[in-house]
């Protein structure tokens, strides 16, 4: 089954530009860092922020962590935009261990989740998973 897009258009695409050591991200800390992905609470990249530094087929037990509108809310279907700050694509799944409809979103996306993603995300891996 081909993979569905998650938007047409990447909107500011660019990376994430960090400075200091080369020392690797720390996922689900509640802070976006080059290497990771980013599910964000809000739409255009506001709120909570779920990041990922490696897969996770399965987001029934993870909570938007640090600051910011949602802290502390569910992150399975409650993912409302993306920031890939990673140099991998990324794939998102509409349901948990990468059922449901495949996304992929692409190093340096920046946006909205679409209709068919926005709330509806349930796991996400660094590499295609089906």
């Amino acid at each position: 089954m081909a993979a569905t897009a998650v938007a047409l258009v990447a909107i500011g695409a660019g990376a994430l530009a960090t400075a200091g050591s080369a020392s690797a991200a720390t996922g689900k800390n509640g802070y976006l860092e080059s290497g990771e992905l980013g599910l964000y609470y809000n739409s255009n990249q506001a709120g909570a922020v779920f990041d990922l530094y490696i897969a996770d087929d399965n987001f029934s037990d993870d909570w938007f962590p640090g600051p910011g509108n949602g802290a502390g809310q569910p992150v399975n279907d409650n993912t409302a935009s993306y920031h890939n700050a990673d140099s991998l694509t990324w794939y998102v799944y509409t349901d948990a261990y990468a059922g449901g409809i495949e996304g992929s979103l692409p190093p340096g996306y920046v946006g909205n989740a679409s209709t068919t993603f926005k709330n509806q995300i349930s796991s996400a891996y660094h590499y295609k998973a089906r």
